[in-house]
């Protein structure tokens, strides 16, 4: 185990971990010792002691002595990353002592480390509220934040509490906002396109913030089949016994989708624009490291009438290889998997230092765009790519207008699809998807175009996109320094 300080290859019994496993298979238990330890006396004290030390041996002792769990946060350094694990652990981790612990002293003081650990992850979130992982890890990462600050309320009365914070509603709020439509969201980094939401989760978090945004949303998840507690199958206690709480109240509420044409979060660079044509624009600038990253600064998803177009892959079956040196060895981590160039055949970089620059988002205007030319590595001999984004009632544009210190390889422009393209016609994409027709322009004149066809073994994908997926690339037929590249997607 490599986080034990023995580093043997096999688990080290005499150093308890505290990790997301070990804390939920704790909090269940705790909530098991606290409904049925009378009833387990009944059949002998032993069992119910057992438990209790147990919990307190592998959880409640380790959790005050140690603070150098990483998803604890204590001494945070900035660029060090916390995520989803913060409030995940705090959460089983609370559960244990509010269950568990009866000296009030001892009590209060895990109390308060625990709200000292989640501050963390409160100030490492983007004041914009957004979920930097992505939409379906919104429910281990703000939502089970929400269930943090429920537990801890409930335990005092209401007393503690930031309900009311606005960042807190933003970060709620980010879900329904995320949501395409026929159980499609954005999925940038390793998020899963398929992603329904679990809408007592999202309701009561609604309820907590005042969201009637949350609260309909929620409703309309439930109508639409997500059921309200199915995603909690397993040791989630809590979420549990709170679905059935609240599940008379869910259904009485009004069912509507969020009624937001255009939503941006500055900090994290992410925007989303909707129009009554049915397209349905994200697109990102942002930085290569963040959590669960992809190297994808300035990429985009299209969907149109709720059928996704052109597309962000997301993240296979997670591996060895998935959390160590080799990531950026797997094709969905790297740029030229995603809808963005490769400059004189070069791809992005990982790194903080390899963002976006100047980027600007006009909601009046329906555009979005930036120069990702920090995203490539000086090899890429970019000086300038900026990427815009238009919008309008029946057609994405974008334009790419660059300038090169030298010309090394030809530019290459790649686009990701789920739909079987045609470029039968030049200058022309064709894409057929469910009785519906839509195509990309681009100029026959500066692009030879190709299509990959990348076969889908991996269950975590097919079960997404099926058992083919698509790359069309557009290579550049000239080297040149300067040049502007036009696309436009629309319907057939």
């Amino acid at each position: 185990m490599p986080d034990q300080k023995s580093k043997r290859s096999l688990p080290d019994y005499t150093e308890h971990m505290i990790d997301l496993a070990s804390g939920q298979m704790a909090s269940f238990l705790a909530w098991t010792w606290y409904f049925l330890r009378t009833e387990m006396d009944k059949v002998d004290p032993v069992i119910s002691r057992r438990l209790y030390d147990t919990i307190s041996e592998r959880i409640l002792t380790p959790y005050m002595e140690r603070s150098d769990f990483w998803w604890q946060a204590f001494g945070y350094k900035p660029g060090v990353m916390v995520n989803n694990w913060n409030p995940w652990c705090n959460f089983n981790v609370l559960a244990c002592f509010l269950l568990l612990e009866e000296n009030t002293d001892k009590r209060a003081e895990a109390v308060y480390r625990t709200m000292q650990s989640v501050d963390q992850f409160i100030n490492y979130v983007q004041a914009d509220g957004a979920c930097e992982e992505g939409a379906s890890y919104w429910r281990v990462a703000a939502g089970k934040l929400y269930d943090y600050l429920q537990l801890l309320s409930n335990a005092s009365a209401g007393k503690l509490g930031i309900f009311d914070e606005p960042m807190i509603k933003r970060m709620g709020e980010y879900i329904g906002r995320s949501y395409v439509g026929h159980g499609w969201v954005v999925n940038f980094a390793d998020a899963s396109a398929r992603s329904g939401g679990e809408s007592g989760l999202i309701y009561r978090y609604g309820k907590a913030v005042n969201s009637a945004e949350m609260q309909t949303f929620a409703a309309y998840l439930a109508q639409a089949g997500s059921s309200v507690a199915s995603a909690n199958a397993g040791v989630d206690f809590f979420r549990s016994i709170e679905d059935i709480r609240t599940s008379s109240e869910l259904s009485q509420v009004i069912p509507a989708l969020p009624e937001v044409s255009s939503t941006w979060y500055p900090q994290t660079q992410v925007c989303y624009l909707r129009n009554e044509a049915g397209f349905f624009l994200a697109a990102k600038a942002g930085f290569n490291k963040e959590s669960h990253n992809h190297n994808d600064v300035g990429t985009f998803l299209l969907y149109v009438d709720a059928i996704p177009v052109f597309i962000d892959v997301g993240v296979g079956t997670y591996t060895r290889q998935t959390f160590s040196n080799e990531r950026y060895n797997i094709w969905t981590m790297q740029s030229n998997y995603h809808n963005l160039p490769m400059i004189n055949g070069m791809p992005q970089r990982f790194g903080a230092q390899f963002k976006a620059s100047e980027v600007v988002f006009d909601s009046q205007g329906s555009q979005f765009s930036l120069n990702m030319a920090r995203a490539y590595a000086e090899d890429a001999a970019v000086k300038r790519w900026t990427r815009k984004y238009t919008l309008t009632r029946d057609k994405l544009e974008i334009d790419d207008l660059f300038e090169l210190t030298e010309t090394k390889s030809p530019n290459q422009v790649n686009f990701m699809t789920w739909v079987k393209p045609d470029l039968t016609t030049a200058g022309v994409v064709q894409l057929n998807k469910d009785g519906r027709a839509f195509k990309m322009l681009f100029d026959a004149n500066s692009f030879t175009g190709r299509i990959e066809t990348i076969p889908q073994s991996d269950p975590h994908l097919s079960k997404v996109w099926g058992n083919e997926l698509y790359r069309v690339v557009l290579i550049a037929k000239k080297l040149q320094t300067n040049g502007h590249y036009h696309f436009v997607i629309t319907r057939n």
